[in-house]
C-alpha cells in the first residue's frame, strides 16, 4: 500500500519563514543590507513618531501652554471668586455699603436731598 503523505496548509507566517531560510543560507553582504534596511526603517519610524505621533514633542509643547494658561485661568477665577463672597457678605450684613452702591453706580438720592456737583475745569 503507497504511503500517504499529508501537505500542511501554508500559513501566514510562510513567506517570513521563506526569508529566514534565504537569510540563513545566503552571503554575508546580504545579511548586512537587509540589517541596514532595517535599521533605517526603525530610524524612520522613530522620526515619525517623535514628529506626528501621541506623545510627539509639538503636543507635549502643546500640553504645557494650555496647562499653564489653565493655571492662570484658575487663579484669575479664584480671585474674582473670593471678591464676589466678599461683596455677597457685605451686601447681606452691611446696609451702609448699599447704600454706597445706590449713591456711586445708580447715582440714587434720599428724597428732598440736593446733591450738588462741581466740575472741574
Amino acid at each position: 500500500m503507497p504511503r500517504r503523505v499529508r501537505r500542511k496548509k501554508p500559513s501566514l507566517l510562510a513567506p517570513a519563514g521563506n526569508l529566514l531560510k534565504k537569510l540563513s543560507n545566503a552571503d554575508n553582504r546580504l545579511r548586512r543590507r537587509v540589517l541596514k534596511i532595517s535599521l533605517w526603517g526603525l530610524a524612520g519610524l522613530f522620526t515619525i513618531s517623535v514628529t506626528f505621533g501621541t506623545y510627539s514633542i509639538p503636543r507635549i509643547t502643546k500640553l504645557y501652554l494650555k496647562r499653564d494658561a489653565l493655571i492662570e485661568s484658575n487663579r484669575r477665577l479664584t480671585v474674582q471668586l473670593i471678591d464676589d463672597a466678599r461683596v455677597r457678605d457685605m451686601l447681606a450684613s452691611n446696609p451702609g455699603y448699599i447704600e454706597h452702591i445706590a449713591r456711586t453706580r445708580y447715582y440714587m438720592v434720599r428724597p428732598n436731598e440736593t446733591i450738588y456737583r462741581y466740575r472741574g475745569r
